[in-house]
C-alpha cells in the first residue's frame, strides 16, 4: 500500500505494501508493509506526531493485488483513525493493478488439502457409488478448530456463525434431503400429521434408512409460508416415522400439518457435488473431489473491516469475501463512503452501515447467508436526517441460509435516499424497513418473493409514525409465488404498505408480471400516482383492517397511539412536520381514510378491488385510471 497526500505530494514517509511484505519494512514501494492495522497505527503516528493534525488532502493507502486476511479478526477502525475535513483517510486497492486486492476472513483449500476416506465406519454412511468421489480435509490442519454452530433463529433473526466452505461460482450448501435441484429451486418434504408441540410424522422412508442421525437439523416454514427457522431433531422414532425435535430450538410458530421442511446436516445425504459436511468432533470436513485448479475458500474470521464512530474516510475498489458475519461494518459513522467494491459470500450481510452524511456506492454483494446491504442513519424522535445515499449497488442471491425477512436492503431512520440500486433472485423481500421521509428511487427489483406468501418485494408496515417516504421511478418485475406453498395462498405483492401503513406516495413507478402491485393493507394518507401496471392479477388492494379484524391496533391507548407518544406527535417538530397526525384520533382513526389513487395505467389485469361505495365510506379518491394496452 502507498500513503501519500491526496493531490500525490508524500507526506512523510512513503508507505507500500504486498503480500510478501513485513511490518517491520520502512514502507517503500520496495520495501512494503504487510498488515493494514500496522499502517493503521503507523498513520495513528503520524496523526500524534503532528498534533492530531493530517496533511492537506489526506492520506491515502495502495494496497496491491493480492489476498489479505483476516481471519484473526477485522481490521479495526475507531474515532481516532479518522480523517479530518478537507483531509480524508482512503483505503483503496491499487489503481492500476489488473487484479483489485482481496480482503479475506477464509482459509483457502485445494485438492492438495484433501485426503481420501478411509474409516471404514464412514464409508458404509457414504452412498456407495460416490466412495471414490469423496474426499476430506482436516480443518485443524488449517489451523481451524472453532467451526461454529447450527442455531435456530427467530423471524428476522439470522443466526448464522458457522464455518462455511465457498468456491469461486458458489457457495456450499450442507448436506441435505432433499436436495436443490438442477435448476436451482429448493426442494421440500411435508408434515405428515403433527403429534405434538414438538414432533411430528413423516411419510418419506428414506428417513428410516439413516443410520446415523446425532448431527441432524431440520429447516422448515412450520406455521406459515413467510416464516422459516431451523429446529435440532433430538431422536427419530422409525417404528411410528416420527421426528421428535429438541425443545431447546423451538419450531418458529409452532407445527402445521403440510408444512415444508427438508433435512440438513447428515453425512449420508452428502449425494450432491456442492454440498458438504462438517463433523464438529473430530474437526473433519467432507465434500466431493474438487478440480485440481480450483480453490476454495473456509469461512474462519467474522469480518474483515470494522468502523465505530469513524469519520471522513473512504474505502473504495477491494474485493471482499469468505466471512462468518457481515463482512464490513460502519456504525455511527459520518462522512465515510464504501464504493466500487464486491462482496461475495459472507455468511451474514455483505454492508451495514449507520450514521450520517455517508455513501454507499457501486457495491456488487452476491450469495450471501443472510442480507445484502442494511443502511439507516437520523433520528426519528427528533426527525434530524441522516443524509445517507445508497447507489449503484447490485445485490443478488442472497438469502442462502434463512430464506424470510433478510433483505436485500434494509432500512432505516430520516431522510435517507436510495437509488438507482438493482436487487434481485431472492426468495423473500428486496427492500424492507421503516423510517421517515426517505426516498426510494430508479431502482430495479425482480424475481423475488418466489418462494413465500403474504410478502412483498417492497415491505414495510404496522406503524402511523414511519410516513413521509416515497417510492417512484423504480420497475418492479416478476414478483410472485413460483414455488409450491401449502400453507396460505400464494399471494405476494410487489409495494407491500402491511398493516395500516400510512403516509406513502407511490409514484411514477413500472410493475410487470406481479401478483399484486402497490397493496395499501388498511392505511391512510398513501398516494398511488402514475403507475404502469402490465400483466399484474391486481393493480392495487385497499382494505379496511382497521375496522375489522386489527381495530386494537389502532384505538387510543393501542400500538399505534403508543408510538405516536413516544415521538411527542402533538408537539414540536412533529406536530408542525406532520400536522395530519395532531388530531388523528377525531378523524376515523381505524378508517383508510384520504388514500388517492390517481392517473394510472394498466394493462392486461384487474385495477382495484375496491368498490365505489366503499371508496366513498373511507373517504379516499380513485380517479382517472386507464387501460393502457
Amino acid at each position: 500500500m502507498v500513503v501519500t497526500t491526496a493531490r500525490g505530494h508524500r507526506s512523510g514517509p512513503l508507505l507500500s505494501r504486498g503480500t510478501k511484505g513485513s511490518d517491520s519494512n520502512p514502507g517503500t514501494e520496495s520495501l512494503p508493509f504487510k498488515t493494514l492495522t500496522h499502517t493503521r497505527d503507523t498513520i495513528r503516528g503520524l496523526k500524534s506526531s503532528s498534533g492530531g493534525g493530517l496533511p492537506e488532502g489526506g492520506v491515502i493507502v495502495s494496497v496491491r493485488s493480492g489476498d489479505y486476511l483476516f481471519t484473526d479478526g477485522p481490521l479495526v477502525l475507531e474515532q481516532q483513525d479518522s480523517g479530518l475535513p478537507g483531509s480524508p483517510i482512503i483505503y483503496r486497492s491499487y489503481p492500476s493493478d489488473p487484479v483489485a486486492a482481496r480482503l479475506t476472513a477464509g482459509v483457502t483449500i485445494s485438492l492438495d488439502s484433501t485426503e481420501p476416506v478411509r474409516d471404514p465406519s464412514l464409508l458404509t454412511l457414504l452412498p456407495p457409488r460416490l466412495r471414490d468421489d469423496i474426499v476430506q480435509v482436516d480443518l485443524k490442519k488449517l489451523g481451524i478448530t472453532d467451526y461454529g454452530k447450527l442455531e435456530s433463529g427467530e423471524l428476522g433473526n439470522c443466526a448464522n456463525n458457522k464455518l462455511e466452505l465457498f468456491f469461486p461460482d458458489r457457495a456450499m450448501v450442507l448436506a441435505r434431503y432433499p436436495n436443490i435441484s438442477p435448476a436451482g429451486v429448493w426442494q421440500f418434504l411435508q408434515v405428515e400429521k403433527v403429534v405434538n408441540s414438538t414432533s411430528f410424522q413423516y411419510s418419506d422412508q428414506r428417513i428410516s434408512q439413516w443410520k446415523n442421525t446425532s448431527t441432524l437439523w431440520l429447516h422448515g416454514f412450520w406455521s406459515y409460508d413467510w416464516a422459516d427457522n431451523y429446529v435440532r431433531v433430538e431422536s427419530v422414532d422409525r417404528a411410528q416415522s416420527v421426528l421428535v425435535t429438541d425443545p431447546a430450538t423451538p419450531i418458529l410458530y409452532g407445527l402445521k400439518s403440510h408444512a415444508r421442511y427438508y433435512a440438513l446436516n447428515i453425512l449420508e445425504e452428502l449425494d450432491d457435488g456442492n454440498e458438504y459436511f462438517v463433523d464438529r468432533g473430530s474437526g473433519i470436513m467432507y465434500l466431493f473431489k474438487p478440480p485440481a485448479d480450483e480453490v476454495g475458500c473456509v469461512s474462519v474470521g467474522e469480518s474483515v473491516i470494522t468502523m465505530d464512530t469513524v469519520s471522513h474516510m473512504t474505502v473504495t475498489g477491494f474485493k471482499v469475501g469468505c466471512t462468518r458475519q457481515t463482512a464490513i461494518t460502519a456504525t455511527s459513522v459520518s462522512y465515510v463512503e464504501l464504493a466500487n467494491m464486491s462482496v461475495v459470500h459472507s455468511g451474514d450481510r455483505g454492508v451495514y452501515l449507520s450514521g450520517y452524511n455517508s455513501t454507499v456506492r457501486n457495491i456488487t454483494v452476491e450469495g450471501n447467508g443472510c442480507g445484502g446491504i442494511g443502511m439507516t442513519g437520523g433520528d426519528q424522535l427528533s426527525l434530524t436526517r441522516g443524509n445517507n445515499l445508497l447507489t449503484q449497488c447490485l445485490v443478488t442471491d442472497w438469502s442462502r441460509w434463512k430464506r424470510t425477512y433478510q433483505p436485500g436492503i434494509s432500512w432505516g431512520g430520516v431522510g435517507n435516499n436510495f437509488t438507482n440500486n438493482r436487487l434481485s433472485n431472492a426468495p423473500h423481500a428486496g427492500i424492507l424497513g421503516g423510517g421517515n421521509d426517505c426516498l426510494f428511487e430508479f431502482n430495479s427489483l425482480s424475481d423475488l418473493c418466489y418462494e413465500v406468501t403474504d410478502s412483498g418485494a417492497f415491505y414495510t408496515g404496522r406503524s402511523w409514525i414511519d410516513r413521509g417516504n416515497v417510492i417512484r421511478h423504480s420497475t418492479f418485475t416478476n414478483i410472485a409465488t413460483t414455488e409450491k406453498v401449502y400453507l396460505g395462498s400464494p399471494s405476494v405483492q410487489a409495494i407491500y404498505l402491511d398493516d395500516q401503513m400510512s403516509g406513502y406516495m407511490i409514484y411514477n413507478n413500472t410493475f410487470i408480471n406481479c401478483h399484486a402491485g402497490s397493496f395499501i393493507g388498511g392505511g391512510r394518507r398513501n398516494q398511488v400516482l402514475n403507475n404502469t401496471y402490465y400483466n399484474c392479477s391486481l393493480a392495487v388492494h385497499v382494505d379496511n383492517r382497521g375496522m375489522t379484524w386489527q381495530a386494537d391496533e389502532c384505538k387510543e391507548g393501542g400500538p399505534f397511539d403508543q408510538q405516536l407518544q413516544s415521538v411527542h406527535y402533538q408537539s414540536p417538530p412533529w406536530s408542525v412536520h406532520y400536522p395530519q397526525l395532531v388530531h388523528i384520533f377525531q378523524d376515523h382513526p381505524c378508517v383508510p381514510v384520504y388514500n388517492t389513487v390517481e392517473d394510472n395505467q394498466y394493462c392486461h389485469g384487474e385495477f382495484i378491488d375496491v368498490t365505489a361505495e366503499e371508496t366513498r365510506e373511507w373517504l379516499d379518491t380513485v380517479a382517472n385510471n386507464t387501460i393502457h394496452c
